[in-house]
């Protein structure tokens, strides 16, 4: 009987995993904009999800900021303010280049290298690739380097923090252009950084890693909504 209890609980976690990863997708591929106003209902049968499964997992989606869930009226998708996206980088600039001097220190040259490549086959592909494949695959490779540098702090209040002021991120550059999401600038400056981390030096690259979020920022803040 308790195995068999496990076996649905698992199921079901299943389901509520799918229909999050369903609803993320949708929202990177642009199909559910900022402001927007939908029902469960239509959540669910857009992203081919179980009515009860969506709301397990608009739950969670509105616990990370992405939505509001407003009774009687539906689920209202998350706008982002030029303040948020102030905020979010204020924030990260603080909290990174900390979190670098001691990336630095203690980091796997091999797993910084891996990252280098990743980064290299990215900027690579930039002319030709302009697909929600290539933006997911490009937001993957970012987000990746930032939480390892954040993980560095063994903090897990900061690191927690952290992965909701990314979802601010995520949600302001719906409304950049395709070509500023998976442009060649922000990785550029990542290779700026990877080499300032292979220096060895942590006050170097914690200079190069500030720069580029004051870029990052100047990139958002110009086509942020007003």
């Amino acid at each position: 009987m308790r195995k068999s209890q496990h076996t649905q609980e698992d199921a079901y976690n299943t389901l509520r995993e799918e229909a999050y990863r369903q609803f993320m997708n949708a929202m990177l591929d642009r199909k559910f904009r900022p402001g927007r106003m939908l029902s469960q209902r239509e959540l669910a049968k857009w992203t081919g999800s179980s009515l009860a499964s969506m709301r397990e997992a608009l739950k969670r989606l509105e616990g990370e900021g992405v939505v509001k869930l407003i009774p009687q009226r539906g689920v209202l998708i998350t706008e982002v303010t030029r303040k948020d996206i102030a905020d979010a980088y204020d924030f990260r600039i603080l909290i990174e280049t900390h979190a670098i001097r001691h990336y630095v220190a203690n980091c796997d040259p091999a797993e910084v290298e891996r990252i280098r490549a990743q980064t290299k086959e990215i900027l690579a592909a930039i002319p030709d690739e302009k697909g929600i494949e290539h933006f997911n695959r490009c937001l993957e490779i970012d987000r990746e380097l930032h939480r390892q540098i954040v993980a560095a702090l063994d903090n897990s209040a900061m690191s927690d923090t952290h992965q909701k002021i990314e979802t601010t991120m995520m949600l302001a550059r719906l409304n950049l252009p395709a070509k500023l999401n998976a442009g060649t600038a922000a990785f550029e400056e990542h290779l700026d950084l990877l080499n300032a981390i292979n220096s060895g030096d942590p006050e170097d690259a914690a200079a190069s890693l500030r720069n580029h979020l004051i870029k990052a920022r100047e990139r958002a803040m110009e086509f942020a909504e007003l």
